[in-house]
This record gives C-alpha cells, structure tokens and sequence, in this order.
C-alpha cells in the first residue's frame, strides 16, 4: 500500500484476494495424495486433502462428481483433480473443487475393476466352493439381455440347433450406460423371486463385445450381489473371450461368448436321447439284479419258515427229550455202578477189620467174670474166673 493510502477492511482484504485468485484458476490440474478421507459428509460431498512432500491444500468433492466415480477413494491414492480454486472469503481459506478426478498412472475403469475384485473376492464371492453344477438336463432358460442385441440372437438359433424341445425366455434388460446394472441386477432378483411359478433351470447373463465402458454395468457391484444370491445357476457370457468381467468371476459357470454359453447350457437332442437309453438299460440291470436277489432272499425265508414250522419243531424236541433220557440213564447206570463198587470195597475193609475174624486167626479176647476185658496179666489174680472168647466158641477158666 502506498503511503497516503486508506486502509482496507479484512473483508475487503479477503474480497480482492477471491477476485485475483480464482480466474487464473478457473481449470487448472493438480497431482496429488487423497489424505483425511472419512467418505462422503451426510449431504453426498466429499471433503478431504490433496498432498504432496511440500505441500497440502483442502479438496471439495461435490456429490454429483463423487457418484459419477467408477473407483473408491482412500487415503495414499495418487491423483490428478482437474477443478477450479474456490475462496471462502470470509474465513480467508481456499480450496480446490474437482470436477472431474482419475488415478494417476492406470485408468480409472482399471483401477475400479481392481478395486472391486480385491473387495468381493475377499468376502468370498468367488470362492468355487458355492459354485453349483448346472442341470444336465435343463427345460427352461432364462436369457437376460439386450432383446435386440447381436447375442441373443446368437444364442437363441445354437439353442434351436442343439435341442428345440428347450424353451427360452428373453429377459430384457439395459446392458450399457446408465443404469444397466441396476436393471441386470433387478432382473435377475425378479426371476428368482418368481421362480416358483416361472420354473427357470439357468439363467444366463449375456451381451456381445464391446469396450471396457462397454461392458462395464456387468463389472459393478448390485450385478455382482445379484447373481451371488441367486438361486438359480447363472452363466455369464459377457463379451468375447479376451473380455473378462466381475460377473464371470462370482456367476457358477463362465462362458467366453454367448454362443458358448448356449453350447455349455443346451445338450444335444441326439446326445440326451443316448443317455437316456444308457439310462433305461442301467434300470433294466438294476431291475433285474434286484428281482434276482429278492428271490434268492425269498426262498431262504421259505426255507427258514419250513425249518421253523411246528411238526419239525416237535421233532427236534423229541430228538432233544430222546437224547436227554439217554444220557439220564446212562449217567445213572455209571452213578449205580460206582456205587456198588465202593459198597464192596467198604464190605470188604469192613469185614477184614471185625473182631470175629481176628478171632479166626487164633487170637481171642478174655473177660473177666464182670466182663471187664483183660489186656495184661497183672489186671488178675489167683482164684478169678476169666472167660475166653476164641473163634469157634467161647472157654471158662480159674486163674491159680
């Protein structure tokens, strides 16, 4: 300020700052770090920081540039904001509004796809464990597409030639541009919602090729839900075969063109004809075999029944009672028998060890007239009468 001049208010200070600073910046690209990113505030905009090694400055992200991101924000991110500066005069601070925001080094489609395969393939979206078979045989397809496109048309005749007994139901759908995920997703949560009534075996997910804009409704994430919770098998056919999409990685089945899908869903007519008379013969063999072994199994019963019934019942037990008398009596013979022998031996002891038939031997047993056995000559004396018991009879005599 020159000397002499007034001074100026901060308001007026802050005012002229606003008007020199913000034409030359009116569009200008700047490379930066996202830092201090906390998501969108509750109105939908984004504020946080843009950084390098030198310095840092406030970044707006207004809601409706923030939808339009095909990728997420996080902190260490490196970007190029194109925007414009923004004064808030009346705090004196500036900031740099986007109006337009990509990743630096790697587009912003890429870098959204890698995104959202990291996150979805690590709460297990694509783990092969949920992917169910499809059905050998399926009656009822279900094609969610475009129902002018080039790949349904495809389908629909390699379907024709394959098998005209499959019907089709075209399932019209957005496939590019805004809003086509929310119309495949909302299709194909419809289809299984009605399912009872509508009796759909597969539903295959399709479109012809084109860029990675193109294609990309069937890279976002309501798609990817849609066909995770859905429970009838789904095939992807997105493209050609050098496409790969989101959707091919969480569908049960991945088939590189839409001619492909119907080749891998549809079975050949003649094709399921042979196996169903490989079918029939399997029955037959089947049959026979277990006619076989009911009969064999049947005749042993009859068997077991005749063995069982109660004249052969009676005879067994005669044959038991029969044996059983047999050894009573036998057992009673050798219990007589053993007994008979041991009476005689007892006799026998018996009788050599009587008195009578010492007595026989020569020996004799003397008494006195009290009957007082004499064992030694000293038990009498002179004048006593003693009687001699001999073998044949019996001796008085007098002690003198």
């Amino acid at each position: 300020m020159a000397r002499g001049d007034e001074p100026i208010s901060v308001g007026e200070l802050s005012a002229r700052i606003k008007r020199h600073l913000e034409p030359p910046f009116a569009n200008v690209a700047v490379t930066g770090e996202i830092s201090n990113f906390k998501g969108a505030h509750g109105s939908g905009h984004v504020y946080c920081s843009l950084k390098d090694a030198d310095a840092q400055i406030k970044l707006i992200i207004w809601r409706a540039t923030f939808e339009r991101l095909k990728f997420r924000l996080q902190d260490g991110l490196e970007v190029t904001i194109t925007g414009k500066i923004d004064v808030y005069a009346r705090r004196g601070e500036y900031s740099l509004v986007a109006t337009s925001v990509a990743p630096k080094g790697t587009g912003a489609l890429q870098l959204a796809f890698q995104q959202m395969y990291e996150r979805l393939r690590a709460e297990g979206l694509f783990d092969p464990a949920r992917k169910r078979p499809l059905p050998e045989f399926p009656l009822h397809i279900a094609l969610i597409t475009s129902p002018t496109g080039a790949a349904v048309r495809d389908i629909i005749a390699t379907a024709r030639r394959r098998n005209r007994l499959v019907r089709l139901t075209v399932v019209p759908v957005k496939v590019q541009g805004e809003g086509a995920a929310e119309s495949v997703a909302l299709a194909l949560r419809a289809i299984n919602a009605q399912n009872e009534r509508l009796g759909f075996d597969v539903a295959i997910v399709t479109r012809g090729g084109g860029s990675l804009e193109d294609l990309w409704a069937f890279n976002e994430e309501p798609v990817a839900r849609a066909i995770h919770d859905s429970a009838i098998p789904v095939v992807s056919a997105v493209g050609h075969e050098i496409d790969t999409t989101i959707a091919d990685f969480v569908a049960d089945l991945r088939a590189p063109t839409p001619t492909a899908a119907a080749e891998l869903v549809v079975p050949e007519l003649s094709a399921m004809s042979e196996r169903v008379e490989e079918s029939r013969l399997r029955l037959l063999r089947a049959l026979r075999g277990t006619v076989e072994a009911w009969g064999e199994r049947l005749e042993a019963l009859e068997a077991r029944l005749q063995s069982l019934g109660p004249l052969n019942q009676l005879r067994r037990e005669q044959q038991r009672l029969d044996f059983l008398s047999e050894g009573l009596q036998a057992a009673l013979r050798h219990r007589l028998e053993l007994g008979t022998g041991r009476v005689g031996s007892l006799a026998a002891r018996l009788e050599a060890l009587s008195p009578l038939a010492v007595l026989q031997r020569g020996y004799s047993i003397t008494r006195t007239a009290q009957g007082r056995v004499v064992r030694a000559a000293r038990e009498v004396r002179s004048g006593d009468v003693l009687h001699s018991r001999l073998g044949d009879g019996e001796v008085r005599s007098v002690v003198s």
